[in-house]
């Protein structure tokens, strides 16, 4: 059995790196579980415990539905929390044009749902996860930087082909171990 889900990786470039590195620095002093930015991604599907059966199944079933679909870009921009400000519990990045991977992502649901792993009610939102806030002593830092970041455009993901991970629980954070790499079709 396999804890598994289903991405697709983002590769940071400088001016979201940067903004990154001063969130960790001016965060410092708080709890926070900050997100290694060589495993960024955007969650499709989290699948959680898997049998070696259905990891074939879901296998087969990503490569009939990346060649359905084709490469496409979204826009990394903005900066926000979940819940709210004065409890946030997770960073984040915003995604915008993310109309593609809305579309590759209600396939996965419609293909995920038939192997008994029941899709996310929730709408669809992606957002690129930077750290998870575990308690703040100094909302006040926090608050600044959102406020400063809120509509700030970070990048441009080219994103190419979705990838199935094995997510490996560690004591000094989550290993992503690639099962799979799906490539997406050329744009028309």
């Amino acid at each position: 059995m396999k804890r598994t889900f289903i991405a697709v990786k983002i590769k940071p470039e400088e001016k979201l790196l940067k903004t990154y590195t001063k969130l960790k620095n001016e965060l410092d002093n708080e709890k926070i579980k900050w997100v290694n930015s060589d495993n960024f991604h955007l969650t499709l599907f989290f699948l959680g415990d898997t049998t070696e059966e259905q990891i074939d199944e879901v296998k087969q079933n990503l490569s009939d539905i990346t060649e359905q679909h084709s490469s496409f870009a979204i826009k990394l921009q903005g900066i926000g929390v979940f819940k709210n400000i004065r409890k946030p519990r997770v960073l984040w990045i915003g995604i915008k044009d993310f109309e593609k991977l809305k579309s590759i992502k209600i396939s996965i649901d419609e293909k995920m749902e038939p192997l008994g792993f029941q899709p996310d009610n929730r709408e669809f939102k992606p957002h690129l996860t930077l750290a998870r806030i575990k308690w703040l002593k100094n909302k006040d830092i926090l608050t600044k930087m959102l406020e400063e970041n809120e509509s700030e455009f970070f990048q441009q993901a080219d994103i190419d082909q979705v990838v199935y991970y094995e997510s490996i629980l560690k004591a000094t954070g989550p290993v992503y171990r690639v099962i799979e790499k799906y490539p997406l079709g050329s744009p028309a």
